[in-house]
């Protein structure tokens, strides 16, 4: 399956470069492990002794990381073809490649055929971005691979009210016959321009692994970001520390423009434990109480000038109703944009905790730089 869309994502590529009317060339060297194909560098990870207890030996991981994306677009097409390599050998053993891409055919503003093995963000639903993670988890994409078709329309004098309806078949393991393993996938996003954003996404249709989730947004405050969502039968483990049946997740952030600063944070939390087998309940049951899964994120960025920002991020995961179940993690950070256009470097520390003290620390460590960004 993900060869066959690859094959189609590069062809259609390959006719958008025909006619394309601007070609981006990005390689990133590195990393961050919370980013997309992105890995930290160093990990040193704190042993344990026989009881559980951490020794504070750390054991070095080195993990090497590159990618290379190139962006075609036109009036009619466009596409994305990414190439990553990973890993944790520098002699070229237990080494990884991985092609993602996507192509987009356009005949008319209002509707759009796409095809690829990782759409990425370009079909998510608005209101489902997450501001400190940077991000759309998967249960907030209305399409996320294989096959499917955007409707876009704008109403109103001034066009102020938008709604895109979108619908895709995606199929894993090659097989588009089984039922349990072939996915129909279904969205909408519905917005009032300066007022508001609302939408939907419905996953697996078909499948065994139906997933459902509506967001609403409020765009009514400049600078100002406001969502709320429920998502049912979710699995990204991402963004929810553990499997939950039902989950509400809302996300909040200003943009200080003109001091440069940044301030986000994410929170989303199980409504029941219902969907715990029973080995992870074992595991955090306390006193015969039932636990529920938790996870929030922080994120704060500042401009210190045109070519330095500092940053920092946290993350606390637990189940609810078990406090020896807390993790953190923390990530200070720093971006520097070299000079010449020769890209940015960012690097920093992110150290993760548990019941016992510290698990792990690592270095990410990444430099990303535009080898060619040409419009004609």
């Amino acid at each position: 399956m993900k060869k066959i869309l690859t094959v189609v994502a590069a062809t259609i590529l390959a006719c958008s470069a025909v006619s394309a009317q601007s070609f981006k060339l990005v390689n990133t060297f590195g990393g961050d492990s919370v980013s997309t194909g992105g890995s930290d560098l160093f990990v040193f990870e704190n042993q344990k002794d026989e009881n559980g207890n951490y020794k504070n030996e750390f054991s070095n991981t080195t993990r090497a990381s590159n990618r290379l994306q190139l962006d075609a677009s036109s009036k009619m097409f466009d596409a994305r073809l990414r190439m990553e390599i990973g890993t944790t050998k520098l002699n070229g053993k237990d080494s990884t490649v991985r092609f993602r891409g996507y192509g987009r055919f356009k005949p008319v503003d209002q509707f759009n055929l796409i095809a690829g093995n990782d759409l990425f963000t370009k079909v998510p639903v608005n209101a489902g971005y997450l501001v400190a993670s940077d991000d759309y988890p998967k249960y907030a994409r209305i399409l996320q691979n294989g096959f499917g078709a955007v409707s876009n329309w704008a109403f109103g004098d001034e066009k102020n009210v938008t709604m895109n309806l979108s619908a895709g078949v995606k199929g894993d393991d090659g097989s588009f016959l089984d039922p349990d393993k072939l996915g129909l996938d279904f969205g909408f996003n519905f917005g009032i321009k300066d007022i508001m954003t609302a939408g939907g996404s419905f996953q697996n249709v078909t499948g065994n692994k139906f997933t459902a989730s509506a967001f609403a947004g409020l765009s009514a405050v400049k600078n100002l970001t406001l969502n709320a969502g429920y998502i049912y039968n979710a699995t990204d483990t991402d963004f929810i520390p553990s499997v939950s049946k039902n989950v509400v997740s809302v996300t909040a952030g200003y943009n200080f423009k003109d001091m440069g600063l940044l301030i986000g944070a994410d929170a989303a939390c199980g409504l029941t434990n219902e969907y715990l087998d029973e080995g992870v309940t074992k595991n955090y049951q306390n006193d015969g109480k039932d636990v529920i899964p938790f996870q929030t994120k922080v994120l704060v960025t500042y401009n210190v000038n045109d070519s330095l920002s500092v940053g920092v991020k946290a993350k606390v995961t637990a189940m609810l109703g078990n406090a020896d179940s807390v993790k953190t993690e923390i990530y200070p950070n720093v971006t520097y944009d070299l000079p010449n256009k020769f890209g940015s470097l960012t690097s920093g520390v992110r150290i993760s905790t548990d019941k016992n003290g510290i698990s792990k620390f690592a270095i990410p460590f990444s430099w990303k730089c535009t080898l060619a960004d040409i419009k004609k």
